[in-house]
């Protein structure tokens, strides 16, 4: 009897202590990634406006190309907070710090490498990449330069995955706000005083230093056993590296270039501008579904935690599967509210965003939008299974992508008689929602959920937005081409704010139970009484 009493006190403990540890660091980190919403928002309208499409591509291009230099050590990150989480709870610091040591003595020639690689093939991607003549000279810099800064991010990101991995994630959200306003305040200044897409290279070169500079301060404040030496590197500490990570690491070569395929042949086949096309319609649903990716960063640790303190256990199922379900379902509700509004009024927000339309951009924004939701649904199942050890099951969902993806291009081709920037956009899009959806089935399983439970809990609730977007749409869409730019933006303001406070009373009232309206307002209370200790954590890092 009193076994039992225990082991029911313990997961109430363990639940309780999840959750407020959930919603601390989801709370800081959607703030954070909303101030960031409306920063890349308001970039590309600025910069276009100096520069041109051709150059907003070339800058498109220039981290298109960094993308397939840095998945060569991503792999490194999960390894990083997922075994950082696990020693802290074992009190093994002595493991923690070897393994950061080693990574990081591991990474460091490997950034070295890629960047003597880079350089040696620059005219090749100048090549590739169709780059006009004008633009060259340009591109040579802006390539070289943020690629220096990509990698010491790379090489240096042991002091934030160490954050995250003790679960000081609100901490990592500061640092990343007050790096991203720099590199704001710097475009503007920079790009505004004729410096074009330099101007952008040295932002992002100034926004990289200031990041490292000031993750490795409150690394050091707020991990006090972290020790980086040569010294502290260990065969040992490899083995995670190459096994778990080298499973990630599969999984995010997969992943980018499933997230970036049809950039990469947009390039060769139909020109540069089509990378900048392909760019501006992901740009909005992309940085707006960072917000609810809030949820899958901060569920990884958690479910480590669980795993590591759990184990064995008879309730650790119960409680990964409630994680699971939870995470998923306001995952859903945030990530639906967004794409709800994105992909039903496309056309009138491109033209308030962008002041016009690019051909294909409306139609792409659309589906996009519904790509990158169903594409987040898959989020909370791979960073659980991550958190447990089994990052081998995002294969399920990469490799089927990879294969639809092969299929579908051609297809788009044959279907369209040309290459075009539509054609791969849809092929893509085609590809990954079902792919996601064979993954999800799958988490399902593993996780011990009812496809009735899902559906019910999480899919159905994340309807009802496109519901109500296509409703508060129609009247933007009629108006869109009678009224001015600026005009347009106050009907969208309205639409936009109707359409927000409807979906919310319909969540509040139809969708959230009694226990979720208690913890949201309990979360909201707490969160709000933190607030005043915001800037003191700002000043101390």
């Amino acid at each position: 009897m009193d076994h039992d009493v225990d082991s029911v006190r313990g997961r109430r403990l363990h639940i309780a202590r999840t959750r407020e540890s959930l919603s601390r660091n989801v709370s800081f980190d959607i703030a954070a990634r909303i101030g960031y919403l409306v920063s890349r928002v308001l970039i590309p309208p600025f910069v276009l406006s100096r520069i041109g499409l051709s150059a907003y591509s070339l800058w498109s291009a220039v981290f298109l190309l960094l993308s397939y230099m840095g998945m060569t050590t991503f792999g490194f990150s999960w390894v990083y907070v997922k075994y950082v989480a696990e020693y802290v709870v074992r009190d093994e610091t002595r493991k923690a710090n070897e393994l950061l040591s080693t990574g990081l003595m591991t990474i460091a020639p490997i950034c070295v490498a890629m960047f003597v690689l880079l350089w040696l093939g620059l005219p090749r991607v100048i090549l590739w990449l169709r780059i006009p003549a004008e633009l060259q000279h340009s591109a040579r810099q802006v390539i070289l330069l943020v690629a220096t800064a990509f990698l010491c991010d790379i090489t240096m990101s042991v002091y934030g995955q160490a954050l995250t991995g003790v679960q000081k994630i609100a901490e990592v959200q500061i640092i990343w706000v007050i790096s991203y306003l720099t590199e704001t305040a710097l475009i503007l200044a920079l790009v505004g005083t004729g410096h074009g897409v330099l101007g952008l290279a040295e932002a992002y070169a100034v926004r990289t230093a200031v990041s490292i500079v000031l993750a490795a301060i409150a690394a050091y404040h707020y991990v006090p056993w972290l020790r980086l030496s040569i010294r502290s590197f260990s065969r040992q500490a490899l083995r995670p590296l190459v096994n778990f990570g080298g499973v990630v690491q599969l999984n995010m070569i997969l992943n980018v270039g499933l997230n970036t395929i049809e950039r990469v042949i947009a390039a060769p086949l139909i020109g540069l501008t089509a990378v900048g096309i392909l760019d501006l319609s992901d740009k909005l649903p992309t940085m707006a579904n960072t917000i609810p990716g809030a949820f899958a960063s901060s569920l990884m640790p958690a479910a480590s935690n669980v795993h590591s303190e759990l184990a064995g256990k008879p309730h650790q199922d119960e409680l990964l599967a409630k994680l699971y379900l939870k995470g998923a379902r306001y995952m859903n509700l945030v990530a639906a509210t967004l794409a709800g509004l994105f992909a039903t009024a496309s056309g009138p927000l491109l033209i308030v965003w962008l002041g016009k339309v690019y051909p294909g951009t409306a139609f792409l924004m659309a589906i996009f939008a519904i790509q990158q939701h169903i594409h987040l649904m898959t989020g909370p199942g791979t960073s659980i299974l991550k958190g447990i050890g089994r990052p081998q099951e995002e294969f399920f969902y990469s490799v089927p992508n990879v294969l639809l993806v092969i299929a579908a291009m051609p297809l788009s081709r044959l279907v369209l008689g040309h290459w075009s920037a539509v054609g791969l956009g849809s092929a893509v899009v085609i590809a990954t929602i079902a792919s996601a959806i064979g993954f999800i089935a799958r988490a399902n399983h593993l996780l011990h959920v009812s496809w009735p439970k899902y559906w019910q809990y999480v899919v159905a609730p994340g309807l009802i937005p496109y519901a109500f977007g296509m409703i508060f749409a129609f009247p933007a869409w009629k108006y869109a081409q009678y009224v001015t730019r600026g005009h347009l933006a106050l009907i969208m303001l309205v639409i936009g704010s109707l359409y927000s406070f409807t979906v919310l009373v319909v969540f509040d009232r139809a969708v959230l139970d009694r226990d979720e309206h208690l913890f949201f307002r309990d979360a909201v209370r707490r969160e709000c009484s933190r607030l005043p200790y915001v800037g003191r954590r700002a000043e101390a890092l």
